[in-house]
């Protein structure tokens, strides 16, 4: 029998909102290494819609780019602050306020969509995660 970590990470679910998916990633990432090293990373790419798993993916490419200096500041930060959710139809974004450890004040948008296909129909998931400047038109 084959065991596979990733099999542990939490899964999406159609019953998951899309403000809980961005939430789920967001408490992850606050605590990247444990129990592992990257766990909440890996938590977050279980979370990325078939679309930017393509684009981003694999896994160890997706870890890469999160910790690169644009997202840095997202993994083991000290406070949040979550915007209020726009969901029209099958997309929804969501302005979320990060105080990184060094503390540093970092807005992100996250963009998610209701999937369309098996074996993720229904869940909501992460398209995009973009950094931005607190006077860029959000939405």
């Amino acid at each position: 029998m084959n065991f596979n970590a990733d099999d542990l990470l939490p899964q999406p679910i159609p019953e998951l909102p899309p403000h809980m998916v961005v939430k789920i990633q967001l408490e992850a990432l606050q605590n990247n290494d444990e129990p592992v090293p990257d766990y909440g990373i890996r938590v977050a790419f279980q979370f990325a819609s078939p679309a930017n798993r393509t684009i981003t993916g694999p896994v160890s490419r997706f870890i890469q780019l999160v910790k690169n200096p644009l997202y840095a500041p997202i993994l083991n930060w000290v406070g949040v602050e979550y915007g209020p959710i726009n969901i029209v139809d099958a997309e929804a974004q969501q302005l979320v306020t990060i105080l990184s450890a060094d503390g540093e004040s970092i807005n992100y948008v996250f963009t998610l969509s209701r999937q369309k296909l098996p074996p993720y129909m229904g869940c909501w998931m992460t398209d995009g995660v973009v950094r931005i400047d607190v006077d860029e038109d959000v939405f």
